[in-house]
């Protein structure tokens, strides 16, 4: 082999590298929505959100958030509910993520590591299973008195 056969070798390596690093991330992007992002809902449930201002929601709560693999924290994150819908508005967040009740199946609180509990919205179709909303105070009493649970 000549003196230039080494680079060529690794060129061929990180370029190989690379573009399995790409096609990983695209398959990556269409199944989760994306890094900070969920995917869309599906369209049976999409009519069932609506667009609301701040006022309309009967519970907000501030914390952390963590969507996709961004986390926010300071408390920039809030979560607003009513007894049909919620809506997690994140810092980094372009849109906030808006779903149904219809569309949670359920409520998992799981204790976190420096105390407090962070809650996980389940639902068929695993489209919230990214997101994790660390509430500032137990919020789990206010949710279920509003129908989540």
């Amino acid at each position: 082999m000549g003196p230039g056969a080494d680079s060529g070798i690794a060129l061929l390596v990180f370029g190989a590298l690379g573009v399995t690093t790409m096609v990983v991330l695209y398959r990556w992007r269409e199944k989760s929505g994306g890094l900070g992002r969920v995917p869309p809902p599906d369209p049976a449930d999409a009519h069932q959100r609506v667009t609301l201002r701040d006022e309309d929601y009967d519970l907000v709560l501030r914390g952390t958030a963590s969507v996709n693999g961004v986390t926010v924290t300071g408390g920039r994150s809030r979560l607003l509910v009513t007894r049909d819908q919620a809506e997690l508005r994140a810092f980094f967040a372009l849109e906030p993520i808006r779903f149904s009740r219809a569309e949670v199946t359920g409520l998992l609180w799981v204790p976190g590591p420096f105390g407090g509990r962070k809650l996980k919205f389940r639902t068929a179709s695993g489209r919230l299973d990214n997101v994790t909303f660390w509430p500032r105070r137990n919020a789990e009493e206010q949710l279920a008195e509003l129908g989540w649970y």
